[in-house]
């Protein structure tokens, strides 16, 4: 996949999780302790949504959540993930909460 070139404008990136969560508590620390840092809104990026889905239509394993995130650039969206608070302090909270998978995507 091509990154942002200085002569292109930078494309819009989404941080998607997908998660099936066992812990709800450890979880629910996960999330306080990420909206306390105000990570997301220090790389420029913001929720579209969360949630399990409202109506599950080819093969969607059952009890999976979304998370989407928005941010103005995969540079953004990559400082977020590997931002040092993250990885450091509010990511090992998780640990054990669920199954996670992570990626980025870049739009249009």
């Amino acid at each position: 996949m091509e990154q942002d070139s200085p002569q292109a404008p930078a494309r819009p990136a989404y941080l998607l999780v997908t998660a099936r969560v066992t812990d709800g508590a450890k979880m629910a620390a996960y999330a306080r302790a990420l909206a306390e840092t105000g990570l997301y809104a220090r790389h420029g990026g913001h929720y579209l949504f969360i949630g399990k889905a409202a109506r599950p239509l080819e093969d969607w394993p059952e009890g999976t959540s979304i998370v989407c995130a928005h941010f103005p650039s995969r540079a953004a969206a990559e400082a977020f993930w590997f931002d040092a608070q993250y990885q450091d302090d509010v990511k090992p909270l998780r640990a054990g909460a669920g199954e996670f998978h992570v990626a980025i995507f870049e739009g249009q």
